[in-house]
């Protein structure tokens, strides 16, 4: 049986994709290091991350009020990634192998009346991209890292007046000892990163300097980027052939 299923990728363009990295910069003493001398060295070691995971928890709508969860994993240099979002109408997943290869995976909510989600028998299994569709499964990982500067471009564009009112302090997330920055009224930035957000907190390993988390907070809310697997993500291979549909879908 095929079928023709209408653009996915709208999903990926909605929800405002980003991405940082992580990176080392060798602790000082005194306290945390300042903002701008940690984002000066982040730049350096995110261009040589071969890989990561970033994963967005948005539950409260601080960015998007229909999309709840983003997860990217993969490579940063080639096609080879795995999505997954998590919105009111259902999961979502691409799996991408090659320049020549991607994978599409739906599973919704009961209820759901987006078309993306009712096509007839795609449900728990993965549907492949026909060559016409391959071009527009490309790239993904370049929004991730284009992101990655726009991020970057927050700190770099703060006045000596506001860097003076960072608040930099040495806490704990789950565990670990970090240093953590909160940058301010950040909600008129332009960075589809932080939309909706009043602030933006960094968290970096005391003992590394690796970032492992922002936060973008808006009111009582919080939105949650992780980041995680870095430079330890394999390569994702093709779905074993059992899991695979015989229905169509094209972008």
């Amino acid at each position: 049986m095929n079928q023709t299923m209408t653009k996915p990728k709208r999903w990926l363009t909605a929800t405002g994709l980003g991405v940082i990295a992580a990176w080392t910069l060798a602790s000082c003493g005194g306290g945390p290091p300042s903002l701008t001398e940690i984002s000066e060295s982040a730049k350096q070691s995110m261009s040589e991350a071969s890989s990561f995971t970033y994963t967005r928890s948005d539950p409260n709508g601080v960015h998007d009020e229909d999309i709840s969860i983003i997860e990217w994993s993969g490579q940063t240099e080639q096609d080879n990634h795995h999505v997954t979002i998590t919105a009111d109408q259902g999961t979502l997943e691409f799996l991408v192998i090659d320049e020549a290869t991607a994978f599409l995976k739906l599973d919704p909510q009961e209820g759901a009346e987006d078309e993306l989600f009712t096509l007839p028998g795609a449900e728990g299994q993965w549907i492949k991209a026909p060559e016409s569709g391959l071009e527009d499964t490309m790239g993904i990982e370049d929004e991730f890292a284009t992101t990655t500067e726009t991020a970057f471009a927050l700190i770099d564009d703060l006045s000596q007046e506001e860097l003076e009112t960072v608040e930099a302090e040495e806490t704990e997330l789950e565990g670990q000892e970090v240093y953590k920055y909160t940058v301010p009224a950040t909600a008129g930035n332009d960075s589809d990163l932080y939309t909706g957000s009043e602030a933006v907190s960094f968290y970096f390993l005391k003992e590394t300097s690796e970032l492992v988390q922002v936060d973008a907070t808006s009111g009582g809310n919080t939105a949650t980027h992780a980041f995680t697997n870095v430079n330890e993500v394999e390569l994702f291979k093709t779905p074993p052939a059992d899991e695979i549909s015989d229905l169509e879908w094209t972008f």
